[in-house]
């Protein structure tokens, strides 16, 4: 890069002085380039990625231009179907991982409770999911205070007399993951549970459970339905991005966050 031409004056009264101001001057040229050079990088404010003319976003919200058209093109296989009649908001802000089991559980052809509030009709709600045998692994206080771990959500849902197998984010890569969901999300029997760190998706918050309910090939993306309705609508994420998400370390466990597999 050529910062500038200094012609040294032909006839300077010192010598030194006149060194002195030569340096000064490209010294302030040299900064100032190195200003404008930062601000036009696309490291400043944005990755390269992001910069780049074919750059897509990580996440698709429901309600945007992009999330209509993807929802357009929904399978009629996809979970979504089976999942948004029974689609919970979670009752409390940790509350997330009880919101996403139910709609899973009532979602499913198995014997519901009845919660007395809703009695003689039988659901799954997120008072009468801490069965006793529940409690043994984990409380409402407990679940009210720092939420529940991977293991602890298998644990407690195979209470509830179906199956769920554990998945840590860390073991999957991202064509294992695309493999798994493109099947699992479709009318196969099988639900998908997901915890992620949602900072990794642009959101605000730290670990969080949500239910998966589609996945689309042409984006490469699935959806999530985001039990906390009050804060985010549904959700498009990218399989890099969810693979990302998933593979955090959650601080209670210590182990990766990952996904839980439901099935009767």
């Amino acid at each position: 890069m050529v910062v500038a031409n200094y012609v040294m004056p032909n006839n300077p009264k010192s010598g030194s002085d006149a060194l002195a101001k030569a340096k000064r001057y490209l010294m302030e040229k040299l900064v100032l380039a190195v200003i404008l050079y930062a601000f036009m990088s696309p490291a400043f404010g944005e990755s390269p990625a992001a910069a780049s003319a074919g750059a897509q976003p990580a996440v698709v919200y429901w309600d945007s231009a992009e999330g209509k058209a993807l929802r357009a093109r929904m399978p009629a296989d996809a979970d979504y179907w089976q999942l948004s009649p029974t689609f919970a908001m979670q009752v409390t802000q940790s509350y997330c991982s009880v919101a996403s089991a139910i709609t899973v559980l009532n979602a499913m052809p198995i014997k519901k409770p009845v919660d007395p509030a809703y009695a003689p009709y039988a659901y799954f709600t997120q008072n009468n999911f801490f069965t006793p045998e529940v409690v043994k692994i984990i409380s409402p206080q407990t679940v009210l205070a720092m939420g529940m771990t991977r293991e602890q959500m298998a644990e407690t849902l195979a209470r509830q007399g179906v199956s769920a197998i554990s998945i840590a984010g860390d073991t999957l890569n991202e064509d294992g993951l695309r493999t798994l969901l493109r099947k699992a999300l479709g009318d196969d029997g099988r639900f998908v549970l997901a915890n992620y760190f949602r900072a990794n998706l642009g959101q605000v918050g730290g670990g969080h459970w949500s239910v998966l309910a589609a996945y689309d090939a042409q984006s490469d993306s699935v959806l999530i339905l985001d039990v906390a309705k009050y804060k985010y609508n549904p959700v498009w994420v990218s399989i890099s991005t969810l693979h990302q998400a998933i593979a955090t370390i959650d601080t209670v466990s210590n182990k990766a966050r990952g996904l839980v597999i439901v099935s009767k």
